[in-house]
């Protein structure tokens, strides 16, 4: 017999939340299995696509279960998506994640409706990608200091720099050029061949 391990049990609103923005770090290459999921484990849900990577602890525990479990991040939220569409306006859907076996099983249900979804696990090992997140957070020599920003702020510049980038097929990365202090503006620059965008942002008091 199979040995099953109920995985998450929350609000589907709020799974929406987490899965998608966890997985906007989840690859796309599949010639990189590895890098196209999501690790969920006891205590965290992460993701990396080897140039981005994204760790997201719950405040309050959500995982009923044991191990490390990896499921492709994007399959997984069409799933979580699609049945948050189906049971749109019932405030009191939740979703159950459940590992069985080789595969893992997705039910939400409300007051009204029910969805159901369900996919392979992935066999195999993420990098580890904790360490490299744990060694961000360590201070610079030269005295960085956590900087905070608004995040709809952060929004208009990459907004801003993908309408200038366009469809072009110029290498066009987002700089982030300077950073002064954590009460002083950062600038954000873009370089294309129509010209350069520079952008200011102001960070907001940290109160952290």
């Amino acid at each position: 017999m199979k040995r099953t391990y109920t995985a998450i049990t929350a609000p589907i609103s709020d799974t929406i939340r987490i899965f998608g923005a966890v997985s906007q770090h989840a690859g796309t290459d599949p010639g990189r299995p590895a890098l196209c999921q999501i690790e969920i484990s006891g205590d965290t849900i992460s993701a990396t696509d080897s140039y981005t990577a994204a760790i997201f602890t719950p405040a309050t525990k959500l995982f009923d279960g044991k191990g490390r479990y990896l499921v492709n991040g994007r399959e997984l939220l069409a799933a979580i998506t699609t049945a948050g569409k189906t049971l749109k306006g019932d405030g009191a859907a939740t979703m159950t994640l459940v590992f069985d076996g080789d595969g893992w099983n997705m039910s939400a249900a409300g007051e009204t409706a029910t969805a159901t979804a369900t996919g392979e696990l992935f066999d195999g090992e993420m990098p580890k990608i904790g360490a490299v997140i744990a060694a961000a957070k360590e201070p610079a020599a030269n005295g960085y200091l956590p900087t905070s920003f608004n995040g709809d702020y952060l929004g208009r510049v990459i907004v801003a720099h993908t309408k200038l980038v366009g469809k072009t097929k110029a290498v066009a990365p987002l700089t982030f050029k300077n950073w002064a202090g954590n009460t002083k503006p950062v600038l954000f620059e873009t370089v294309t061949d129509l010209g350069t965008l520079e952008q200011l942002v102001m960070p907001v008091r940290n109160n952290r």
